[in-house]
């Protein structure tokens, strides 16, 4: 009754997730973002993710399919001087062969030396991109994957954070060294057996470039699946540890604590409830991270590859064949960092989903 008179205050859910926002130690994250921040225009990654969290700010999917479009437009146009410097020799050898009447072995050498030099240096050029991209996304996502796990702590996933920090680890980083170390030189191996094979007469590498193109796939799409088998084994052993941890504290804080348990049970929905606003939110900044990491190189990988294939069917009714085979592979190389880059992304983006799976599963099972 001597406490009938006060005002009754609460947390409200928004001050809730400003809160846990404001705990969170985003240094490494800011440390990556260094040398290019996606939200400087919603004022920084700490700005954009209360935001998100509040539902102030939303993710339009339709944005992010035209800046995609308009990225890869834009990395086409810029990529068209590869078509040039590819089609100039072949077309000027083809003029004077025709003009002339004649085969001169010579020119067809100097020729294909040209092309040649031109393919290796697109080749350092995309293999340099695909491992920045990679070795960028691999960083950033170090300093993402240590604010999810904190989240999924915060909301009750405690056997659930220990279980997958390893994991997560060891996988992120065992992923970008194979990458790095195996599928990237056996790529590279490949794309030099393939101009060999291709304008050297008398090597007969053909066989040997296909099984190297295969192995560097092989070695992408092992490390795929055993990625996919650790987590996915690790995500079912920890949700169900968390989901009957917390089902039993709260059923013990409410008949255990005499009067006022039931209130401090539902407290702890409430703080649940907001630790999962955030890791959802921090889900879509990660989205939106790797992104704007991947965009970029991938589009520059995947525009050059489709202007490599037009410039061998341009070259086709005028060039002898082996010049226009040898570009027309080439593109299945560029191809292949295509797909080593666009499989990198997949993975992380993979670790955070199932992350937040993981939450989402242990809430539900509380």
């Amino acid at each position: 009754m001597i406490l009938l008179p006060t005002a009754g205050t609460a947390e409200s859910l928004n001050d809730g997730v400003t809160e846990i926002i404001s705990t969170l130690d985003i240094a490494a994250l800011d440390a990556a973002l260094d040398q290019g921040d996606p939200f400087t225009a919603t004022g920084g990654f700490a700005s954009t993710l209360l935001a998100l969290a509040k539902g102030e700010l939303t993710l339009d999917f339709q944005q992010v399919l035209n800046l995609l479009g308009a990225q890869f437009l834009s990395a086409l146009r810029g990529s068209l001087w590869r078509l040039t410097r590819l089609i100039a020799p072949v077309m000027a050898w083809a003029v004077l062969r025709h003009l002339t009447g004649k085969t001169g072995e010579t020119g067809r050498v100097v020729c294909q030396l040209w092309v040649c030099v031109f393919l290796t240096q697109d080749l350092t050029d995309h293999i340099t991109l695909c491992k920045d991209a990679v070795t960028r996304m691999s960083e950033g996502m170090q300093g993402l994957f240590p604010l999810l796990l904190t989240m999924m702590a915060a909301v009750g996933g405690n056997s659930g954070s220990a279980v997958m920090q390893p994991a997560i680890v060891s996988a992120a980083s065992t992923m970008t060294s194979l990458i790095q170390q195996l599928t990237l030189p056996l790529a590279m191996a490949a794309a030099i057996l393939t101009m060999l094979c291709h304008l050297g007469e008398g090597l007969r590498l053909q066989r040997l470039a296909a099984f190297t193109h295969q192995c560097a796939a092989w070695t992408l799409g092992v490390i795929f699946t055993v990625f996919i088998g650790v987590l996915t084994t690790r995500a079912v052993t920890a949700a169900t540890l968390d989901g009957v941890t917390l089902r039993t504290a709260k059923y013990a804080m409410s008949n255990l604590i005499p009067v006022v348990g039931g209130l401090f049970a539902d407290t702890v929905d409430t703080l649940v409830g907001s630790g999962m606003l955030v890791q959802g939110a921090l889900g879509i900044t990660g989205l939106v991270l790797i992104i704007f990491w991947a965009m970029t190189p991938m589009c520059q990988t995947l525009a050059s590859a489709m202007l490599y294939k037009l410039a061998a069917a341009l070259m086709q009714p005028v060039s002898d064949g082996p010049l226009g085979e040898c570009i027309h592979d080439f593109g299945r190389i560029l191809m292949l960092l295509f797909i080593i880059q666009l499989c990198a992304a997949a993975m992380f983006l993979m670790l955070i989903a199932q992350l937040i799976g993981v939450s989402s599963a242990t809430f539900m099972m509380r």
